[in-house]
């Protein structure tokens, strides 16, 4: 299974959408349990419509895949609540450098799970990607003792995100992206808001600037972002695609060098630099592997496709 040029595209303009949660995120005046919440909701309303009568596979799942769904949504609004909190109370670079352990536990999860490969190359790629990230973050990391929640929510955080994605593989198996994404946001939303009740935080009496956040982060780093990450990983193995989100600071630095002018530093470039050749070598290694394996049985005569998978195979 070859990787269809509009996966790639919309997995580069997704990486860069989820770039800017960080910033993002600072524009709400917002507990992170809210922030989550409103953001996976409106996110789930917009994407329904696309879905549209797709919607109704969701009654094909058994009973098992019922349950991974849930777990899938469960890790996801625990993972936003994480982030958005470790924003909250560290710097956006620590809260960067912690997160990048990612691609490394979910490269080894999924060559647990999933049986992927793990090469040198993945190594290398994860390695200089790491060391890129801790480059554009050595002028603002700082390892003070009112920060070490934060970089420990960031840790949490990235832990949460190797659940969720290595759920979510196994249920692309049956699911349309729009319809696995639709509804994936939609319980996590419930599950968020369930949350606001419980914790008596308000549901709507916040500023037009954090509902402007909600929106953004809803249309951004959700829509964009997450779907294009899961959508990818019917045509990409999950540890390649979780190396490549090692991007993100580059995209995220790029952003804010034309939008607010904030001058790059000789560690910065050489950060972006590692990055660049982290991305390279994925690419190439991405081109010279064999097919990966299907995540689920191969279709038969009789097995049903989804409409928008079938599309995308064509």
């Amino acid at each position: 299974m070859s990787v269809p040029r509009s996966v790639a595209l919309f997995l580069g303009v997704g990486i860069l959408a989820a770039s800017q949660s960080g910033n993002l995120v600072r524009l709400a005046d917002a507990h992170p349990v809210v922030i989550a919440a409103w953001r996976l909701g409106i996110a789930s309303a917009l994407l329904a419509p696309i879905a549209g009568r797709r919607l109704e596979t969701l009654r094909r799942l058994d009973r098992c895949e019922v349950g991974l769904l849930l777990l899938a949504a469960l890790a996801l609004a625990a993972h936003f609540f994480t982030w958005i909190a470790a924003v909250q109370h560290t710097s956006v670079a620590n809260a960067a450098v912690f997160f990048a352990v990612n691609p490394v536990i979910t490269a080894v999860a999924a060559h647990l799970l999933y049986g992927e490969r793990l090469t040198r190359r993945l190594g290398l790629s994860i390695a200089l990607g790491l060391l890129g990230v801790a480059a554009i973050g050595a002028a603002d990391l700082g390892l003070r003792r009112e920060q070490l929640f934060g970089d420990a929510l960031a840790v949490l955080c990235s832990v949460l995100f190797t659940c969720y994605f290595l759920l979510g593989k196994r249920l692309r198996r049956t699911l349309d992206s729009s319809v696995y994404v639709t509804a994936l946001y939609g319980l996590a939303s419930v599950m968020s808001f369930a949350a606001v009740a419980v914790l008596r935080l308000p549901f709507v009496d916040y500023r037009p600037r954090t509902w402007l956040a909600f929106g953004l982060m809803a249309l951004i780093p959700t829509m964009l972002g997450h779907t294009s990450l899961n959508h990818a990983l019917r045509y990409m193995d999950a540890g390649r695609i979780a190396t490549l989100t090692l991007s993100e600071p580059l995209f995220a630095g790029l952003v804010a060098l034309v939008a607010w002018g904030e001058p790059v530093h000789g560690s910065g470039l050489l950060g972006y630099s590692l990055i660049c050749a982290s991305v390279l070598v994925v690419a190439r290694e991405q081109a010279r592997l064999a097919p990966a394996p299907s995540v689920g049985p191969p279709v038969t005569a009789g097995t049903p496709v989804t409409a928008g998978d079938a599309a995308s195979t064509k």
